[in-house]
C-alpha cells in the first residue's frame, strides 16, 4: 500500500518581495541538492519526496510505501531545521538560478502570453527582470540568516492519505512538529498572518489588451481571457459545460479549418478563487488578427448553442458529468485532488458528486444566459484581457484591426471590436482596480483539519 503526505507552511514572508522570492527559491534548490545522497537509497525502495516553493508556501510531499515514510519524513525536517549551507554549492546553484531566469527570454510565445497574464490578473508578482535584478543582493550569509527568520514562525497543513490511521497520521504530524520545536524553536504563525493573495476584478464591458515582443521566436502567441466570476458551485458548472460544449468546435475552427497554428486551446482558466475562459493560440499569423478569429467563433456559438438539439445538449452534460466522475486511476491522483481542496482553502471534498448534481440539474438557457451575460459582444458583464506576444521580427502591431473575408465563404465574419484599454504599465494597470475578495470556503476552517 502507498500513502502520500503533502504539507504545507503559510508565510507570506516568503513572497515578501523579490529577494525573499529567491532565498527561498534557493533555499529549496540547495536543500535538494544536500539530501540527493540520503535519498538516493529511497528512492530505489519505491520511496520518494518532493519539496517546492510557492507564493506563500513551501510544499513538501513524500510517497511511497508507508512502513518507511515517517523516517524519510523526519530526516527531511530534521535536515530543514539544521540545514548548513556549502558556501561551493551556493555560488554554483546561484549561477544556475541565474542563467534560468536569463533563459525564460527563450521560451515559447504563448507560455510567454501566459505567464503575462499571471502578472497582470495576481495582486502580487515578481517579473523575472525584478527576480534577476534582486538575486545579485542574495549573499550566503544573508541566506543563512533568511532560514532562522524563516523557521522561527510556521503554520503547517497536510494530507495523510492511504495506508494510515488517524492516530499514525496524528503521530507523524507531531513529529514534524516537536522536531521543528527542538531545533528550529518554531512557533505558530497567529491567525492575521494567514494571508492569501487575491485576483485583480475587471470592470463590466473592459476590455484591456498588453503587448510585448518575444525576442528569439518568430512565432506570436496570444492568451484572451474572459473574467467570468468568483468559483461556486453553479458558476463552476456554467463555465466547465460552457468548455465542454466549445471545446471540439473550437479546435476544429481555429486549428483545422482556419490552420491558425499548432497550439490551440480554450479552457477555464483558475486561479486565487477566480475562473474565466481563456483561449491560447501560438502562430505565425499577428495577435490582432488571432483575437478577432476568436471573436469571430465565439460569436458561432451562440448561433450553436441557440439551435443545438435537446438531445446534443444532454450528451455534452452526460459527457461532462463521466468525466468528473472518474475515478482516479491511481492513489497519487485522487491525493492530488483533495490537496487541491486545502491548498485553495475551499475544503469542497466531495465536490466532484455535488457539482456534478448541480450540473445534471442545467437547461440549454442556462447556458444561454451565461453566454450572452458574459461573453457575448455586447454583454453586459463581460470582463476581457488580452496577452499579445510579437514575434521577433515585429517591431509593432496594431491591437485591432479589421479582416475581410476575402473569397473564403466558409470563414464567418469577425464582428467589429471596440477600441481597448492598452496597459502601458503593469503597477498601474492593478492600482486602478478593485480586487475580488477570497472565495468561502466549503466547510469550517477548523472542522477541515480534523
Amino acid at each position: 500500500m502507498i500513502s502520500k503526505i503533502p504539507s504545507m507552511g503559510c508565510i507570506r514572508y516568503l513572497y515578501a518581495d523579490p529577494l525573499h522570492c529567491n532565498m527561498t527559491y534557493l533555499l529549496i534548490r540547495l536543500l535538494k541538492d544536500d539530501l540527493k545522497e540520503y535519498t538516493y537509497a529511497a528512492r530505489l525502495s519505491g520511496l520518494v519526496y518532493a519539496i517546492a516553493s510557492g507564493m506563500n508556501a513551501i510544499l513538501l510531499s513524500v510517497k511511497g510505501y508507508n512502513d518507511k515514510q515517517h523516517i524519510l519524513l523526519k530526516k527531511i525536517v530534521e535536515k530543514m531545521a539544521t540545514f548548513e549551507i556549502d558556501e561551493k554549492r551556493f555560488e554554483i546553484i546561484k549561477e544556475a538560478y541565474m542563467r534560468s531566469l536569463n533563459n525564460f527570454r527563450a521560451e515559447q510565445p504563448h507560455q510567454h502570453a501566459m505567464y503575462y497574464l499571471r502578472l497582470l490578473m495576481t495582486e502580487v508578482a515578481w517579473t523575472k527582470d525584478e527576480l534577476k535584478e534582486a538575486l545579485d543582493d542574495v549573499t550566503l550569509p544573508r541566506l543563512k540568516a533568511f532560514i532562522s527568520q524563516l523557521l522561527s514562525r510556521l503554520h503547517i497543513e497536510a494530507l495523510l492519505h492511504g495506508n494510515i490511521t488517524k492516530q499514525a497520521a496524528l503521530g507523524m504530524m507531531q513529529m514534524v512538529e516537536d522536531t521543528l520545536i527542538e531545533h528550529a524553536h518554531t512557533k505558530p504563525l497567529l491567525p492575521s498572518q494567514l494571508v492569501r493573495y487575491r485576483e485583480v476584478q475587471l470592470p463590466d464591458r473592459g476590455w484591456f489588451v498588453y503587448q510585448q515582443r518575444n525576442e528569439v521566436h518568430n512565432n506570436c502567441g496570444i492568451e484572451i481571457y474572459y473574467q467570468t466570476d468568483m468559483q461556486s458551485t453553479s458558476e463552476n458548472m456554467f463555465l466547465e459545460l460552457f468548455c465542454q460544449i466549445i471545446s471540439e468546435p473550437c479546435f476544429n475552427t481555429l486549428r483545422t479549418k482556419e490552420q491558425l497554428g499548432y497550439i490551440v486551446f480554450s479552457g477555464p482558466r483558475r486561479a486565487n478563487g477566480i475562473q474565466g475562459l481563456r483561449f491560447i493560440i501560438q502562430s505565425e499569423k499577428p495577435p490582432h488578427y488571432l483575437e478577432s478569429r476568436v471573436e469571430a467563433f465565439l460569436k458561432t456559438m451562440e448561433k450553436c448553442v441557440g439551435e443545438m438539439s435537446e438531445e446534443a445538449f444532454q450528451k455534452h452534460i452526460q459527457a461532462l458529468a463521466i468525466r468528473r466522475l472518474d475515478k482516479p486511476k491511481k492513489l497519487s491522483a485522487e491525493c492530488a485532488k483533495y490537496w487541491g481542496e486545502i491548498i485553495s482553502q475551499q475544503y469542497n471534498f466531495d465536490r466532484d458528486n455535488i457539482e456534478v448534481a448541480f450540473l445534471k440539474t442545467l437547461t440549454k438557457d442556462n447556458i444561454m444566459h451565461f453566454y450572452k451575460d458574459l461573453l457575448a459582444i455586447d454583454a453586459p458583464r463581460r470582463h476581457k484581457v488580452s496577452v499579445h506576444v510579437l514575434a521577433r521580427e515585429m517591431d509593432s502591431c496594431p491591437v485591432v484591426g479589421e479582416f475581410p473575408c476575402q473569397n473564403d465563404v466558409n470563414l464567418a465574419p469577425a464582428p467589429a471590436l471596440p477600441q481597448p484599454d492598452v496597459i502601458q504599465n503593469m503597477t498601474e494597470f492593478k492600482r486602478s482596480l478593485p480586487l475580488f475578495p477570497l472565495v468561502k470556503p466549503h466547510i469550517n476552517f477548523m472542522a477541515a483539519k480534523l
